[in-house]
């Protein structure tokens, strides 16, 4: 019985919390086209993101956190599967932010959406899952114009972090 209320409680929490961010944008406006997940069509799944290919997003999302002289983030690239490709978390990130970067990446590779902004027809659905995070900072990786992976950011300017990342194999 009381683990069904603490159920309850998780679930209208994450449903309150998820509607809270529904309509933050992941970029600012005017830059949306260029962040791949936004548009109402995701696009389609390809191979899966490679060794090779991730690492280029890291050294991506490092320069743009260098650029904004941001030294606490927490960078995942995971393939198509939502399966961790590529992680590092820098000296002064904070422990919680690991998880939130893995999560923010699986959830943008398998909705191939950015995490900010789910569909608000699965909004509901998405508060049953418990590895997704409603949150600025997982955008997919669209290579040749399929979804090859996506990559999480968690420690501040996730937003801006993880859209040049996801740029890195343009």
């Amino acid at each position: 019985m009381r683990a069904a209320i603490v159920r309850s409680i998780l679930s209208l929490t994450t449903a309150v919390l998820l509607t809270a961010f529904l309509p933050v944008a992941a970029q600012p406006p005017g830059s949306a086209a260029a962040v791949p997940g936004t548009n109402e069509m995701s696009p389609p799944y390809g191979p899966p993101i490679t060794l090779a290919q991730a690492e280029k997003v890291i050294a991506a999302a490092r320069a743009a956190a260098a650029h904004l002289s941001s030294d606490v983030n927490v960078i995942a690239v995971v393939d198509t599967h939502g399966e961790l490709v590529a992680f590092i978390r820098m000296d002064a990130a904070t422990l919680h932010s690991v998880t939130y970067a893995q999560q923010k990446a699986r959830g943008a590779a398998r909705l191939r959406r950015v995490t900010a902004t789910p569909p608000a027809e699965m909004a509901a659905a998405l508060t049953a899952m418990p590895d997704f995070v409603s949150m600025p900072g997982g955008i997919p990786v669209v290579h040749n114009g399929r979804t090859i992976g996506a990559v999480g950011v968690s420690g501040g300017h996730d937003a801006e972090i993880a859209a040049a990342a996801s740029r890195a194999l343009d």
